[in-house]
């Protein structure tokens, strides 16, 4: 069911949501097989990176090249494990618990360009503004600076300060830029949400938390928008998996929530094809068509003591060293055995040089 857009003005939206952003590639896939187009990209945190990538190569072969990207990334890759930070950042009232570094690297190795001008298709990068709470869009100059600002998970990673503005994740105004596309002039909106975390999961840490707790805030916001203008512009909402039992923090698994994510939006296009679908798609934490969930207030379970909480810590983070230490081990594994058969190879030339 090959079918083309026409000629209005289209405006993909790639919304935020730490690893569940690896839903919207396989999502991403899924559309763009059906020969699906986009006129301009907009982006918020994870989304920014996704929307970065798809918006300089708009092809099926620069989707593949994003979801090998995804496959790829390692939790350690964009959540560093460093128990010692977070007490240095709370003690000396620090502005974050986990350092950019790591992030930074990662998209520097896997962007192939500096600029937001230098993208096939026109990219907008929503950010935060932490200071007056305006939305600030990026649509020139420095792409990884722009990408690191929108990504900056408040309270998780450093803001960035640039142009007397403290600049943090795009998700806290406009997780889901529609208004932001409509104010550009597309007529027709291509949202790419993420879902919702599990519910049966109960997170174990600050960054959990804070993580889980962002997530929902954004997809109440997202419910709002689809609300407000699924009557002023086509509105398209590319429906995301949920039933996955995977944590909002794990990088790890974003090999099977891309293919989730790719195998619900192709059920979807083959079902109910490409068209507007405000009124009929799930809107999780959507308070205005959701029943009221009443519940009689009553003494709360104790609360887990100091050491209790303490060691589970010790043993996520243990976990967690294990991981990556057995990531090394395997990296330095592959290296010596690249290098002891290069050795073996030029042996084995300079014996077949030296014979007559």
């Amino acid at each position: 069911m090959s079918q083309r857009l026409s000629s209005k003005k289209t405006a993909f939206v790639f919304s935020g949501g730490a690893s569940l952003g690896a839903i919207e590639v396989g999502a991403l896939k899924a559309v763009i097989e059906e020969g699906i187009q986009a006129d301009m990209v907009l982006g918020t945190s994870v989304g920014s990176l996704n929307g970065a990538l798809y918006a300089y190569n708009p092809t099926l072969e620069g989707v593949e090249v994003m979801e090998r990207i995804w496959r790829q990334i390692k939790t350690s890759e964009v959540f560093p494990i460093s128990p010692i930070k977070p007490v240095l950042n709370f003690t000396t009232a620090g502005h974050y618990l986990v350092s950019s570094k790591n992030l930074r690297n990662l998209i520097i190795q896997n962007l192939p360009y500096t600029r937001i001008e230098e993208t096939t298709l026109p990219l907008y990068i929503i950010c935060t503004d932490i200071k007056s709470g305006q939305e600030i869009v990026f649509n020139k100059g420095l792409v990884l600076e722009a990408l690191l600002a929108s990504a900056g998970i408040p309270a998780v990673f450093p803001p960035l300060s640039m142009h007397e503005r403290f600049l943090v994740d795009g998700g806290v105004v406009n997780n889901a830029p529609i208004s932001t596309a409509v104010r550009l002039g597309a007529k027709r909106v291509v949202v790419f949400p993420i879902g919702l975390p599990p519910e049966n999961q109960e997170p174990k840490n600050y960054l959990q938390i804070l993580i889980r707790s962002l997530i929902y805030l954004l997809n109440r916001q997202l419910a709002s928008d689809i609300q407000l203008y699924k009557d002023t512009v086509e509105l398209i909402i590319v429906p995301p998996p949920t039933t996955l039992e995977i944590k909002p923090h794990d990088f790890s698994a974003s090999g099977t929530l891309v293919d989730e994510g790719y195998k619900v939006a192709k059920a979807w296009l083959q079902k109910e094809g490409f068209t507007p679908n405000a009124d009929t798609c799930p809107q999780p934490c959507d308070v205005f068509c959701q029943p009221i969930h009443f519940l009689e207030a009553i003494e709360p379970d104790p609360e887990k003591s100091t050491l209790v909480r303490v060691k589970e810590n010790i043993k996520l983070t243990a976990e967690s060293l294990k991981d990556a230490l057995a990531e090394k081990a395997e990296k330095l594994s592959v290296d010596v055995a690249d290098t002891a058969e290069k050795i073996k190879e030029k042996v084995f030339k300079k014996r077949s040089e030296d014979t007559p």
